[in-house]
């Protein structure tokens, strides 16, 4: 079988490991500075509290590390918790981007490709439905506050859309069907496509934002297209940003597939 590799290119330039590996720890400073803020202990295995200061000192592995045991301290439950007032004022922010209908506002939109070599299609779809529940989803993507809930059936998902501004608590399920109001191109040489839209999970408002996975599956393995999309009178720095977003999501998951760490 071929042996595993991905390759991953937004805009036309290929991102490697190194530089991802970079971004990816830039946002998990971001979110450790984030629970710090909000009054969240950040202890390591030896009991040392860490101040602001400390996490900026940190080397990039064990910054990782400490999130991760954060998340792991924390759970679910309590994150929503302390998260809530964050979450409050995102969902205020993301009602004003939707103010004007989305049919005439349209949607930014944010490609990344990927070329994932030694993996079958049937194993990267499994890895699409259940890597992204419980604790997976914070070890490969540092923006992900929580994800509960299956795609086929619908999920809670608590993130930072494009690690641009906040993060914000909403809810969706996958589908076959590209809302129409997204203008995407659909790439008709791709035959799978896996695709979905969040509302708020205080109130269930459709704020547009979503995500669209193609899959081209081919003799040694398959390639990918993923396109983020959002209301325009959202910052279009957000459906930029989230190009990298899934640069790390599916990379990661896509990795852990693979049995690569």
């Amino acid at each position: 079988m071929t042996e595993f590799s991905i390759t991953t290119t937004i805009n036309g330039q290929i991102y490697t490991e190194e530089q991802l590996e970079r971004l990816k720890y830039e946002r998990a400073l971001h979110v450790l500075h984030e629970f710090k803020r909000l009054g969240v202990d950040l202890k390591d295995e030896d009991g040392k509290v860490y101040s602001d200061t400390d996490l900026n000192w940190l080397e990039p592995q064990k910054a990782m590390r400490l999130l991760e045991k954060t998340h792991y301290a924390i759970g679910s439950e309590q994150t929503m918790k302390i998260m809530k007032p964050v979450f409050e004022d995102s969902a205020k922010r993301w009602h004003e981007f939707n103010q004007r209908p989305i049919e005439e506002q349209g949607c930014w939109l944010g490609v990344t490709h990927f070329d994932i070599k030694g993996l079958t299609m049937p194993q990267v779809q499994k890895a699409m439905a259940t890597m992204q529940n419980g604790m997976t989803p914070f070890k490969i993507m540092p923006k992900h506050y929580g994800v509960a809930g299956e795609i086929a059936t619908g999920q809670t998902i608590m993130e930072t859309f494009g690690c641009f501004g906040e993060p914000v608590c909403t809810h969706g399920i996958g589908s076959q069907t590209i809302p129409a109001y997204t203008r995407a191109k659909r790439h008709e040489d791709y035959p799978l496509v896996l695709a979905g839209e969040v509302h708020l999970a205080d109130n269930n408002e459709n704020i547009h934002v979503g995500a669209i996975h193609e899959f081209k599956p081919n003799s040694e393995g398959l390639e990918m297209i993923s396109t983020f999309f959002c209301p325009k009178d959202a910052p279009q720095a957000i459906a930029k940003g989230h190009t990298i977003h899934f640069a790390l999501e599916v990379g990661g998951m896509m990795k852990l597939a693979a049995g690569v760490k």
